[in-house]
């Protein structure tokens, strides 16, 4: 009986180890094979990214107004109808410029990468306001700060001069990443596999 019970358990786990094996191929396969689109084909992830991310602020526009809606009158903040509509009324219009007009994906990706340039450059500002409130205070780090703030500005600059080099270039980047994360993933796989076997 006890044999059989440390049969059992063994098959489960030779199982799960194939379930395993089996998903961390998959994902790794997909992640590389995703990097190598965006590195082969730059303009066409950067412009389905694009697609995905505004899909992405409406749906969040649409939650913001639910929850508004559902909120008690007496509760309900101005700032989550206004953010909600705000992002509705960008993702609506910036789908209807993709999919109407002759240089739709152009626009979206100009659209979308001004709309990043906005959130970057707040976060350069706000950087550099905090750079000067640790150099007052002499906190550690604050020259790092103060390094993150100008780089994002000077992110802001070539985005906003070239919103479709910059949104290529961030989708070339991700190419990379993902890549190399598929095939990390894929070694990981493998090489446990590999060990499975031979302790097995």
């Amino acid at each position: 009986m006890k044999q059989k019970t440390i049969a059992s358990l063994e098959q489960a786990a030779q199982a799960a180890r194939r379930r395993v094996f089996t998903s961390g191929v998959a994902a790794g396969l997909l992640l590389f094979l995703l990097g190598m689109a965006a590195l082969f084909a730059p303009l066409a992830a950067g412009w389905s990214l694009a697609v995905l991310l505004v899909t992405g602020f409406a749906l969040y526009g649409a939650a913001q107004l639910w929850a508004w809606v559902e909120t008690p009158q007496d509760r309900r903040s101005t700032w989550t109808l206004l953010g909600g509509l705000a992002l509705l009324g960008f993702a609506g219009f910036a789908l209807w410029a993709a999919f109407t007009t002759p240089y739709g994906g152009a626009a979206l990706i100009a659209m979308l990468a001004n709309a990043v340039a906005l959130f970057t450059v707040i976060q350069g500002i706000s950087q550099i306001i905090a750079f000067s409130e640790m150099r007052r205070q002499n906190t550690p780090g604050a020259g790092w700060v103060l390094a993150g703030g100008i780089l994002n500005v000077v992110a802001v600059n070539l985005i906003v001069l070239q919103p479709l080099t910059g949104w290529l270039a961030v989708s070339t980047l991700w190419g990379i990443y993902l890549a190399v994360a598929g095939l990390g993933l894929l070694a990981e796989s493998l090489s446990g596999h590999r060990g499975w076997y031979t302790n097995s």
